[in-house]
């Protein structure tokens, strides 16, 4: 295989101790879920936040504690002799909206931290994606190179002979000659870029073994249609940015109504078993009781908590339209540049069919004396660079559509 020989090739080159490794773009995925640290860090947090959900709802539930004396006597000297304990049980009947706010506030935390950590690995994916994609750009690549350097030998060969057959002077010759040696170069530096190309993929998936070569035998290629137009109004709805902003405007809104609930009493049910040595169950001081208390002053603390959570939700609700604002220009902006590399693909591989008969014909007329060197040389020429300029564009085609996959959510799909 073309790809395995430029591989061994290129592991003589850089590193007599690497070792060659075959990818694809399903294996890129799945390691990068399994190794990439920003994505083990985010899930961390995420469990964290879950945590702190959960514990917050215990909360509602009635709150037990068990306090036992022990007292010493010095004559007897023994602990146990005098002994009581008391069991409690305070039972939350209104607490100014503090529990309901506090739960409803880490919800939303929990909420939020999910968008963060869906924004987490969506960005890794793509980061992996685009050196993946530029990994098979670069394999892709080196066989156009290895294809040109074939066809310029061909033309060396051709070109010697009209030098030698005296139809054409040492000025075309030593042209052929140069651009030969150019094609070799370009075909070296990309043989010697597979380290790097690799090296930067691995450290995208999360790995340390740097000394591994990878290659690959996928090819870019434009196998999704160009999505429709979207509503972007709804589109953003579903974007980590918008739901992180938006959790944080309810959570603000449920402070203001914590801030409210302080100017409420605090109602809490009490029940008491007090238990002494030498008495039994049935005879100790069982009682229940419903505590009120209200803060009647605290020094403005009330007022300043007020408008605190006032100026908090105001933040939080520009913060919110920035947000929206910001997202739906970034949507347009991309949805239209992924529709010009759409386009453009379609274009250069138009051109590319053009270029590929032109010159077969010119090279014909050619040989046949009906055109001269110069009007030949520059069809072929262009035929090269019309190549290399449609993969350039599938590339930036694909890499336009892993973009727009990360910004809407597609590339979580099945992750």
């Amino acid at each position: 295989m073309k790809k395995n020989l430029v591989v061994l090739l290129s592991l003589l080159i850089v590193n007599l101790y690497a070792y060659a490794e075959e990818i694809n773009r399903k294996t890129v995925k799945i390691q990068t879920l399994k190794n990439n640290p920003s994505i083990f860090a985010a899930k961390l947090a995420l469990g964290n936040a879950k945590q702190e959900y959960n514990s917050s709802l215990s909360s509602f539930l009635p709150k037990i504690d068990f306090t036992a004396s022990f007292p010493y006597n010095e004559f007897k000297k023994n602990f146990l002799r005098n002994f009581s304990y008391k069991l409690e049980i305070a039972i939350p009947l209104f607490e100014g909206f503090a529990i309901y706010s506090d739960v409803k506030t880490k919800a939303s935390e929990f909420k939020s931290v999910q968008a963060y950590y869906d924004k987490t690995v969506s960005d890794a994916l793509y980061k992996a994606d685009e050196a993946y994609i530029n990994l098979m750009w670069l394999y892709e690549k080196i066989e156009l190179l290895k294809n040109e350097k074939e066809k310029r030998i061909e033309d060396k060969n051709m070109i010697e002979f009209k030098y030698n057959s005296g139809e054409i002077n040492i000025a075309s010759l030593r042209k052929v000659e140069a651009d030969s040696a150019i094609v070799e170069y370009h075909l070296k530096v990309m043989q010697r870029y597979i380290e790097t190309a690799s090296v930067q993929l691995l450290q995208a998936i999360g790995r340390n073994d740097y000394t591994t070569i990878l290659e690959t035998n996928e090819q870019i290629a434009i196998s999704e249609k160009l999505p429709k137009k979207p509503d972007y109004d709804n589109l953003i709805t579903a974007i980590p940015e918008f739901i992180i902003a938006q959790y944080k405007f309810e959570s603000c809104k449920i402070q203001t109504l914590k801030a409210k609930g302080q100017w409420l009493p605090l109602l809490t049910g009490n029940i008491q078993y007090p238990v002494i040595s030498g008495q039994t169950i049935d005879k100790c001081n069982k009682f229940a009781e419903i505590l009120f208390s209200y803060t009647i002053f605290n020094g403005g603390k009330k007022y300043a908590y007020m408008q605190i959570a006032s100026n908090n939700l105001k933040i939080a609700s520009e913060e919110l339209k920035n947000t929206a604002n910001n997202l739906k220009a970034r949507a347009i902006e991309l949805y239209n540049n992924l529709t010009d590399a759409y386009e453009l693909v379609a274009l250069k591989t138009q051109y590319l069919n053009a270029a590929k008969l032109h010159s077969e014909i010119s090279t014909k007329e050619y040989i046949n004396g009906i055109i001269n060197y110069n009007e030949w040389y520059s069809i072929e020429k262009d035929y090269f660079s019309s190549q290399t300029e449609l993969l350039e564009a599938k590339k930036g085609a694909v890499l336009k559509r892993a973009e727009w996959n990360t910004f809407t959510g597609k590339s979580l799909k099945g992750k």
